[in-house]
């Protein structure tokens, strides 16, 4: 069974339409790369599935329970679990500025969990370790550069203990120096068989580390593969011009 099913999905804002039917599956340990052209609805599609974007039309499966089905939103106890199931990191971050590194990742724990604060404690700090900020958990985000504000992002996420990973463009508000220490926690993280759909323009990397490419554009899924198959010989037109005003 699929960690998450998207059935032809549909979105437009207005009269603009960013997603023009739309079909996923996301399997079990699965890392699956989303690349394309700006405006190609990458980040729409991504944000439709936590539900930070609702869908016109479509179907979307968390683990079995649907949370849209036929366009219509589904709003019960079970639901809500299924969303819980799904970790997000954003592009800048979304830290809370006035909250100290380890209480950011605590937070979501106690609020939305339950988890007593002491259990949450013990937790972030063993996670905030995994992504290399230990001694940072008593520094608030000022006090961080942008790749280490990242980290922390993700270390939050973990926090969840999500069965889904989404990453919206992680490293495109980081100076180049800063991206390495990123895609090495991702790389991380992909060894160890976490589950993640990653909105990237790091076409390399997306190479290195996907189990399996998706290109889009124009709201489309133009073609989808191994990095093989859709970085190394594209056979879409669409495809091929991308990759290569990549390798100019």
């Amino acid at each position: 069974m699929p960690v998450i099913s998207a059935k032809n999905i549909k979105k437009s804002f207005g009269k603009l339409e960013v997603l023009k039917d739309v079909s996923m599956e996301i399997n079990e340990g699965e890392v699956v790369a989303i690349i394309g052209p700006s405006g190609s609805g990458k980040s729409t599609f991504l944000r439709s599935l936590i539900h930070l974007e609702t869908v016109d039309k479509g179907t979307i499966i968390i683990d079995g329970d649907a949370v849209v089905k036929d366009g219509e939103y589904i709003n019960n106890e079970v639901t809500r679990e299924a969303y819980k199931k799904l970790g997000m990191v954003f592009q800048n971050f979304n830290l809370f500025p006035h909250k100290s590194v380890l209480e950011n990742v605590m937070l979501a724990p106690v609020m939305v969990n339950g988890e007593s604060p002491d259990t949450a404690k013990e937790n972030a700090i063993e996670i905030l370790d995994s992504v290399g900020l230990k001694d940072k958990i008593s520094a608030y985000p000022y006090q961080l550069s942008g790749g280490q504000q990242q980290r922390v992002a993700i270390a939050r996420a973990l926090a969840m203990n999500p069965h889904l990973m989404l990453f919206d463009e992680p490293t495109s508000a980081l100076d180049p120096e800063l991206t390495g220490e990123i895609l090495k926690v991702i790389r991380e993280l992909a060894e160890k068989k976490m589950t993640m759909v990653i909105v990237t323009h790091e076409i390399e990397f997306a190479k290195y580390v996907a189990d399996r490419i998706i290109f889009m554009a124009d709201g489309y899924i133009v073609e989808e593969g191994s990095a093989e198959d859709v970085i190394d010989n594209p056979q879409n037109e669409r495809t091929k011009a991308f990759i290569s005003g990549f390798r100019r």
